[in-house]
């Protein structure tokens, strides 16, 4: 089973969610700041207070929050990893997790929405090259990937998750189908110059 699908499970049958919350202090000239910051929000963590970093409880989290926490302080900070139960304000929290998770997805969204006006845009053009074909085939590879990566830390379903889906499965159709227009203009290029 899933960290996420346990989450879920755990949340519907107890009611509750258990939290891990990595509380830190940078020393004021170390430079980790962002970079901290960067690595928590990677992994989906969410901030309900400056240097209080929070996330579902899951062995993953615990083992990234423990490395965090070790690293903070061989640069001379400090951090505390704790196992907690909200006794109030859970739903907003859960709440703050989701807006994350929507942002993200709403990017991917975005992101296939670009690469399907790219190609409208090259077929009323009339233009069917491989370079074109490849990249746009990188950013869709490169788009699916991100995608799984916001799926995997989308603990509580985020409301626009299926549109995500469903705008990459649209972009795949999009691609595939100026796939075969490249091909076909390939073929046509080819015989032209062998009767050349």
């Amino acid at each position: 089973m899933t960290t996420r699908r346990r989450v879920k499970t755990t949340a519907a049958r107890t009611g509750r969610v258990d939290w891990l919350l990595l509380a830190y202090r940078l020393p004021a000239n170390s430079g980790l700041k962002s970079a901290v910051r960067r690595r928590l929000t990677a992994m989906g963590a969410v901030y309900p207070a400056n240097a209080i970093a929070v996330l579902p409880e899951s062995p993953a989290a615990e083992r990234a929050f423990r490395r965090l926490r070790s690293i903070i302080g061989e640069a001379g900070g400090s951090a505390q990893v704790l196992r907690a139960e909200t006794i109030e304000g859970e739903p907003e929290l859960v709440a703050v997790f989701n807006t994350a998770r929507e942002q993200e997805y709403a990017e991917i969204i975005a992101e296939c929405g670009n690469i399907i006006a790219g190609i409208e845009a090259m077929t009323a053009a009339g233009h069917f090259r491989h370079a074109d074909l490849e990249d746009k085939d990188a950013a869709l590879k490169g788009l699916s990937v991100r995608h799984e990566t916001i799926r995997a830390r989308d603990w509580f379903c985020a409301s626009n998750a299926r549109s995500a889906v469903s705008s990459l499965a649209k972009c795949h159709a999009v691609l595939d189908a100026f796939a075969k227009r490249v091909y076909k203009a390939d073929v046509g290029s080819r015989t032209r110059i062998d009767r050349g």
